[in-house]
C-alpha cells in the first residue's frame, strides 16, 4: 500500500500553492486570458485527483485502478468553470486540449464509460499542434481502449517516421504493453530487451526482466498448450 508519508502532502500542499498564484496571475489584466485560464482548468482538474493518488491502493495508480470516490468534486466542478472561461480565444492551445482531456476523465463515473472517442479527437487536435512521440504514445493508449491493440500499434508506427523504435524507452515500452495485450510474446520481449539496452536505471532493469520472464512464462505455457491440440 502507498503509505501516507510527509513528501506525499507536502507535494500536494505545494501544487495548491502552485495552482493559487496561478489564479492570482489571471486576475492581472495582461494575463487574463483564454489559455490561463486553460491552464489553471488543467493544473485543477489534475490536482483534483491527488487525495486517490496518495491512498491508491494498487501497483499502479493510474486512472483505470483509482478510486475515484476519492476524487475532489468541489474541484472538479472549479476545473470545469475554467473550462469554460477559457473558450474566448480564437485557438485551442495545448492547455486547452490538456484540460479537455482531463475533463473528459474527470466528468466520466468510471473509467469503462470514459467518453474515448471525445478524448481521441482532442488528441487528434493535439497532434496537429504537438507533433511529439509522447502525445502519440498517449493518443496510442486511447485507441487501444477504442479499437483494441492492435490498431494502436498501427497507429505508433504510422507516426514514428522518425524510427524512434531504435532509441525510446517509452516507445519500447508502450508496444510491448500493447504486444502482451494481444498475447504476442515474442514481441513482447523483443520491444523490453530494446528498453534493458537503453536503460542505465537498475529499478528499471528489474522491472524489465521481469516483464520478460512472464513473457518467457506465458510463451513457454502457449507453446505446451499448442503441442497438445496437435496430438
Amino acid at each position: 500500500m502507498v503509505s501516507h508519508n510527509a513528501s506525499n502532502y507536502e507535494d500536494r500542499d505545494e501544487y495548491r500553492q502552485i495552482i493559487k498564484f496561478t489564479k492570482e496571475l489571471s486576475l492581472k489584466p495582461e494575463s487574463n486570458k483564454p489559455e490561463t485560464h486553460a491552464l489553471i482548468a488543467y493544473m485543477i482538474l489534475r490536482a483534483s485527483r491527488l487525495r486517490a493518488i496518495i491512498n491508491n491502493i494498487t501497483e499502479n495508480p493510474d486512472l483505470k485502478n483509482q478510486n475515484r470516490t476519492l476524487w475532489d468534486k468541489r474541484m472538479i466542478e472549479e476545473g470545469i468553470m475554467y473550462l469554460e472561461k477559457s473558450a474566448g480565444g480564437r485557438n485551442a492551445t495545448e492547455y486547452h486540449l490538456r484540460a479537455g482531456i482531463c475533463a473528459c476523465h474527470s466528468l466520466a463515473k468510471d473509467y469503462k464509460s470514459t467518453d474515448w472517442k471525445r478524448i481521441l479527437s482532442l488528441y487528434d487536435q493535439y497532434l496537429k499542434i504537438n507533433n511529439s512521440l509522447e502525445i502519440a504514445l498517449e493518443r496510442a493508449k486511447v485507441i487501444s481502449d477504442i479499437k483494441g491493440p492492435k490498431a494502436a500499434i498501427e497507429a505508433v508506427l504510422k507516426l514514428d517516421a522518425d524510427n524512434n523504435v531504435n532509441r525510446s524507452k517509452a516507445l519500447n515500452s508502450t508496444l510491448a504493453e500493447l504486444y502482451i495485450k494481444l498475447h504476442e510474446y515474442e514481441e513482447a520481449i523483443e520491444h523490453l530487451s530494446k528498453c534493458l539496452e537503453l536503460t542505465n536505471i537498475e529499478e528499471e532493469k528489474s522491472i524489465y526482466l521481469s516483464k520478460i520472464e512472464i513473457c518467457k512464462q506465458q510463451l513457454g505455457l502457449t507453446k505446451k498448450y499448442n503441442l497438445v491440440l496437435s496430438f
